[in-house]
């Protein structure tokens, strides 16, 4: 059952959820470049400005599966909105509070205002449509998330040249605002449970600390209570599974994760999929500008062919996953990405460093191939009552990879404490072979899905 708020139009909505889509990537990667300024302004020290910049991506993941079970029960339209007003909110206060405490506690606040809008949006998106055009709607939300992250950096980069760093959070803020309320006046409610249910507060507080105590131990794989973080995250996340499967209400309902189940398969392809490939970037700007003397925008021009390609091929790629079965798009997207990662070993290997170029296409199309087939899916093998619970999954897959893939990529240049060229070819060896047996896994993943007909 889906309930829907007076006068809502979803034609409407199917704009505006992208456009919500769009403001955390924007803020979270324009910050990036502003970084500088702002600690300059308001006096961060060096370890404060790194909290400040990961706070954000920390409590997206921890609340990632609340906030999506929350809009199961209680609706994902105010859910959204909620998480729209949350960013722009925090974007406007963030461009007038001084103290560099208050600043950290707005991007933590921030990150969860994220949450709402990445654990609801793909499920409101497939249930305000029917399954044969979910692929192309769930696609283009994809690719306006990817010039969100993508203009980041370049508007953000302007912006604060010309007005200000505070323009990018005021911008950020007055559009915010403006969704926010166009969402709560024309963004059907849509709660999907058709009957009660109460919120698994033990299981969301266990399943949140697992994930913070992961992300401080993917912040420092060279310490050596990395590791004793690690066992800690896995204990706790014993404890979340062995709860969910006594509680009457999960957060989680595993049924949807056990083997054989759709959903299990495209979790798993997207965790192994962002773990091979989101670090790499990281790599290969230190690569190419402290190995081979590379200018900062040489290197930025070369590594935007990945995420210009995805921006453009995610929405073609969502409208073919509403004609073919996921698994041939999925894995034929894997064999591309793999295939990029095996010529990035090889530039390692040989430091022919020309055939990078058509490394990251390979990557890039491959990439554009895979996720909205596999969010398709994701979403087609649950009832409606649970497209928030895998839109929930599906994100903290992607958050989980990509803190796993930074924490390989920092740990790799550290094992090889890359000095001269040689030895930023092999460390980059080592990163492709690694990101490689890892997108590996993805495909595995991916082929063991079974055939269905969209």
């Amino acid at each position: 059952m889906v309930a829907h708020q007076g006068g809502a139009r979803p034609g409407l909505a199917l704009l505006l959820i992208p456009l919500a889509s769009f403001l955390g990537p924007f803020i979270a990667t324009g910050i990036v470049v502003a970084l500088p300024q702002i600690a300059e302004a308001r006096g961060f020290s060096a370890a404060q400005a790194g909290w400040y910049t990961s706070a954000y991506f920390v409590t997206a993941a921890v609340f990632m599966m609340p906030v999506a079970r929350a809009g199961d029960l209680y609706g994902r339209g105010p859910v959204l909105a909620l998480g729209a007003a949350t960013i722009a909110l925090t974007s406007l206060l963030c461009a007038w509070v001084v103290d560099p405490i208050a600043q950290i506690g707005l991007r933590l606040v921030q990150g969860a205002g994220s949450a709402c809008v990445f654990g609801t949006s793909s499920a409101l998106l497939a249930q305000l449509v029917p399954p044969s055009r979910r692929g192309r709607v769930i696609g283009f939300n994809i690719t306006v998330t990817y010039v969100g992250l993508t203009a980041g950096p370049a508007l953000g980069g302007v912006l604060t040249q010309a007005f200000g760093w505070q323009s990018l959070f005021y911008l950020t803020g007055v559009t915010g605002l403006l969704v926010a309320l166009a969402l709560w006046r024309g963004l059907p409610s849509t709660r999907a449970s058709g009957h009660g249910g109460r919120f698994d507060l033990t299981g969301a507080l266990l399943l949140g600390a697992a994930l913070g105590v992961f992300w401080l131990a993917s912040g420092r794989p060279q310490h050596w209570d990395a590791l004793v973080l690690l066992v800690l995250a896995g204990v706790l996340l014993w404890l979340f599974v062995a709860h969910q499967r006594r509680a009457t209400d999960p957060l989680i309902d595993l049924r949807l994760l056990a083997p054989g189940q759709g959903l299990r398969y495209s979790a798993s392809a997207a965790l192994l999929h962002y773990s091979g490939v989101f670090g790499l970037s990281y790599v290969l700007s230190l690569v190419l500008q402290q190995g081979m003397g590379s200018g900062a925008a040489r290197t930025g021009l070369l590594l935007a062919v990945q995420p210009v390609l995805q921006t453009v091929l995610a929405t073609p790629a969502g409208r073919l996953a509403d004609r073919l079965p996921a698994r041939y798009l999925t894995v034929g997207g894997l064999v591309l990405t793999s295939t990029g990662l095996a010529l990035v070993t090889l530039v390692g290997v040989t430091g022919v460093y020309g055939l990078l170029p058509v490394a990251l296409g390979c990557i890039g199309v491959g990439t554009a191939l895979f996720v909205p087939p596999n969010q398709h899916a994701a979403l087609g093998a649950v009832p409606p009552s649970a497209f928030g619970l895998a839109a929930g999954v599906m994100q903290t897959a992607r958050l989980v990879g990509q803190m796993a893939s930074m924490a390989l990529a920092v740990l790799l240049l550290g094992l090889f404490e890359p000095l001269s060229a040689t030895d930023h070819r092999h460390a980059l060896t080592a990163a492709g072979a690694v990101f490689l047996a890892l997108c590996l896994g993805a495909l595995t993943a991916a082929a063991r899905r079974p055939v269905v007909q969209p």
